[in-house]
């Protein structure tokens, strides 16, 4: 909690841990003791090495391989399915974190005076959306320390042939791009990589309102739950599945629907997490016409979804307050 206060000095009042109604979403009562916190601790230990362990079998195709060619290469491929994981389980977690949020409020007959409290509605499903942060900041914490790891990584390779690197991936790519405008467009393209699942956990935690507002039986609620959590998987599995494959040859398809392609795999299926990896963001820039774009597309995406969360996040104020 203190970490995220320095980070964001200037949150609103609601979005504060000490506000009391963001301390009944998040469930404060009595701190656990020393014992509990060193037990959780050590599992969360056990959890980042048992998915490190997982990523190493898979680079080296349960150790019948090396898992790159330089040190690198290796550490992008032991952790993009890991990573990959947890992202999905942060999209899905932020969604069944708010799904059910004005059901629990009925169930627990808090609704009608939320509703008569001027604002009261208002204040209570802000404080639940922005509640999923704190609540997933572990899991979203090594989200991140795993990206920027990967971003250092991009910035060493950057040294290579004597700082002529990007030189060498920009050769022959579609349009003819300048060192400037290559240096700007991977700068964006690493800015978005570290966004994207912050703002696809705030979109999804609003759909996730959004869906408390419509869906009143709790029966229909938890069904819908589970075809969209088989959806993001699904959506996931086969765009990053249907970009590996092009990449390796063996699908051929049109140019815009190549680039459509790569950006769907990058923006929704790993969320720019294969775009740090600079030997493959350099491989989409040649092999892709105007694939050097894709970053500068990335971070479009990321002020668009953040501004639909935000759409979203008032639509559901407005629907809730005229709901029964």
């Amino acid at each position: 909690m203190a970490m995220m206060r320095r980070l964001f000095p200037t949150l609103p009042g609601w979005a504060r841990a000490d506000n009391p109604v963001m301390q009944y979403q998040l469930g404060h009562g009595e701190q656990p003791s020393r014992g509990v916190r060193l037990v959780r601790a050590f599992g969360e230990i056990m959890f980042v090495a048992a998915l490190l362990l997982i990523g190493y079998m898979l680079a080296t195709n349960f150790l019948r391989a090396q898992p790159g060619s330089y040190p690198v290469e290796s550490i992008n491929n032991v952790l993009y399915f890991p990573l990959l994981g947890l992202q999905v389980l942060l999209s899905v977690a932020a969604l069944l974190l708010t799904t059910g949020t004005i059901n629990r409020e009925r169930r627990m007959r808090h609704w009608d005076n939320l509703r008569a409290t001027p604002g009261g509605a208002d204040l209570i499903l802000r404080t639940r959306w922005a509640s999923v942060f704190y609540r997933l900041r572990g899991l979203l914490g090594i989200i991140l320390a795993g990206r920027v790891l990967l971003l250092i990584g991009i910035l060493y390779d950057l040294t290579a042939f004597q700082g002529r690197y990007i030189d060498l991936l920009i050769n022959g790519v579609i349009p003819e791009t300048s060192m400037i405008a290559a240096v700007l467009l991977l700068a964006l393209q690493m800015t978005a990589s570290i966004l994207l699942p912050i703002t696809a956990a705030g979109f999804d935690a609003s759909f996730g309102l959004f869906i408390s507002t419509v869906v009143e039986q709790r029966t229909y609620n938890i069904l819908l739950q589970l075809l969209l959590i088989l959806m993001r998987v699904g959506v996931t599995v086969v765009l990053v599945y249907g970009a590996a494959q092009f990449l390796a040859g063996q699908i051929s398809i049109g140019d815009p629907a190549t680039w459509l392609l790569m950006f769907g795999a990058s923006a929704v299926g790993d969320q720019g997490l294969s775009m740090l990896y600079l030997g493959r963001a350099g491989e989409i820039w040649t092999t892709v016409p105007y694939g050097i774009f894709i970053g500068l597309a990335l971070i479009i995406f990321c002020f668009a979804q953040a501004y639909l969360a935000d759409r979203l996040l008032t639509l559901v104020i407005k629907r809730a307050q005229k709901r029964g």
